[in-house]
């Protein structure tokens, strides 16, 4: 019968869907971690967090098998990976262009797109340290980012929120120009 197999179907994709939704939290909560980690100058344990949670990639792409749940789930916990993996790289002098995971394109623009807010924070705390050629070279790869993820004009539903995280971007970076602007004038000030 028709319903014995739709029933079977079913069943097989909500214990596929559970399965994922549990790891997609694993590698969710491993790269705040690893964010987390870089912001508080503990950059080997923000290299293991981010190594556990491509460790947990390495699991979910299995589920691309169920695209009809696989997409949906994954979209966010796989943009704070790339956001994790790409702040690594920058805190490294490595290419953050270089993306090696196995991840879904939307991903990676919304994931790049994130990174921007997480250069701020860097770049305010090299401000407050009084490292203003810190801040500022932060605040250039903010605007590298930004200048090359603004080309990207296609619906929401290819690149979901990336529109919305461009925009606050935008007001981070002249926010951090306005904040550095300050940092340069009163360090000069000091200087005299």
């Amino acid at each position: 019968m028709v319903l014995d197999y739709v029933r079977k179907f079913l069943e097989e994709r909500e214990k596929a869907r559970e399965e994922l939704l549990k790891l997609t939290r694993e590698m969710r909560i491993n790269a705040t971690k690893s964010v987390m980690a870089v912001h508080a100058g503990k950059l080997n344990d923000a290299k293991r967090f981010v190594e556990k949670a491509i460790e947990v990639l390495e699991k979910v792409v299995e589920f691309k098998k169920y695209p009809e749940i696989y997409y949906p789930i994954t979209h966010d916990a796989m943009q704070e990976l790339v956001e994790a993996y790409a702040l690594m790289k920058v805190m490294s002098g490595e290419s953050f262009w270089e993306i090696e995971l196995e991840v879904e394109p939307a991903s990676v623009l919304t994931g790049l797109a994130d990174l921007i807010g997480e250069l701020r924070r860097l770049s305010l705390d090299s401000m407050r340290k009084g490292e203003v050629e810190k801040a500022e070279k932060y605040l250039n790869i903010m605007e590298e980012i930004y200048a090359e993820l603004i080309t990207f004009s296609f619906p929401d539903k290819l690149t979901p929120g990336l529109r919305f995280k461009l925009d606050s971007a935008r007001q981070s970076l002249e926010r951090t120009k306005s904040d550095l602007l300050s940092a340069k004038l009163l360090a000069s000030l000091k200087d005299k």
